[in-house]
């Protein structure tokens, strides 16, 4: 898969505690005990560091759930980030690297952000050149789709063996920077296209579509959708006519790896930077 960041985000904060891991998230529905990546990923990197000291946690929740969109996954990868500034620890990049696969596939990823090629499951991570600046907005409807679902749906390899290049084409107009958004396809609709949530997942891309959209594509494993657009102000007024449909919407843009660091770890970690 080829992966991309993006300007959503969520917030982590860390405070630290004499002993024990705490988390309190701003989403009441998401799990703020042991199941949660968060707390795996700071379990993770104390037993990995030999660290005793606790932490508080605060998350603020702005990327949707079981929407594809990689929440989760981010805020696994930051806390390891996060933490480890905390506690006065330089784990070193290969470190961080084992933590990540083993807290998720698309965690390493948000340790390289920009535009990058991923393989096996995942965990693979090769940067490419950053795509070019796309105007989006993204939408999703009220219920998720979990991602293990997903996978268990779409039953073949996710590469079809009927068209092996489409990946190769992906990153060879990365790689000579003109990508086009024809170019640009998504397995999971498949998925979507079927089973009791096919209406749903089709009223989202409809929405987009009426609101000017020039495509709409499934992110990730679904629920949400990623509409393009022509400028930032369009991409505005197309969230918002999505929003009044009754779908989550945001407006959003493409972040290159330089931009993706800025946002996230704003004013130190500069020497964890890939």
């Amino acid at each position: 898969t080829v992966l991309q960041t993006i300007s959503i985000f969520d917030t982590l904060e860390v405070t630290p505690a004499t002993d024990g891991i705490s988390l309190e998230c701003s989403d009441p529905r998401i799990p703020s005990g042991e199941e949660n990546i968060v707390v795996k990923a700071a379990r993770l990197l104390r037993d990995a560091a030999g660290v005793r000291a606790g932490a508080k946690i605060r998350l603020t929740k702005r990327i949707p759930s079981q929407a594809g969109l990689g929440g989760g996954s981010s805020d696994g990868a930051m806390a390891l980030l996060a933490l480890s500034r905390l506690w006065n620890i330089a784990p070193g990049r290969e470190l961080l690297m084992s933590l990540a696969e083993r807290l998720g596939s698309d965690v390493p990823f948000f340790l390289c952000g920009g535009t990058a090629l991923c393989a096996g499951r995942g965990e693979e991570v090769y940067p490419l050149p950053d795509a070019p600046l796309s105007n989006l907005a993204i939408a999703w409807p009220p219920s998720g789709m979990a991602t293990k679902e997903a996978y268990g749906i779409l039953d073949e390899k996710l590469t079809s063996p009927r068209d092996p290049h489409r990946i190769q084409d992906i990153v060879g107009e990365v790689v000579s920077r003109r990508l086009t958004q024809k170019r640009l396809f998504n397995r999971f609709e498949e998925v979507a296209a079927h089973g009791d949530k096919a209406q749903e997942a089709s009223s989202v891309k409809k929405a987009l579509l009426a609101a000017g959209a020039t495509r709409a594509l499934m992110a990730g494993s679904g629920a949400a959708w990623v509409g393009f657009f022509s400028g930032s102000e369009e991409a505005k007024a197309g969230a918002m006519e999505v929003a009044r449909e009754g779908f989550g919407a945001a407006a959003v843009t493409t972040l290159d790896r330089k931009a993706y660091w800025e946002q996230t770890l704003t004013g130190f970690g500069k020497e964890l930077l890939p």
